[in-house]
């Protein structure tokens, strides 16, 4: 019982470890993008 409860508890913060990770990226890329294709346009204009 108590080796179950560690081992859900180490999954879940594995887990949300992992999604945090991932949205971090996610979120860092997209500033990225944008912010490059702001630049962009503004040099075409």
């Amino acid at each position: 019982m108590f080796n179950q409860a560690v081992l859900m508890y180490g999954y879940w913060t594995d887990f949300l470890y992992f999604s945090r990770a991932k949205f971090a990226v996610l979120v860092d890329n997209g500033i990225r993008v944008s912010f490059f294709s702001n630049c962009i346009a503004n040099l075409k204009r």
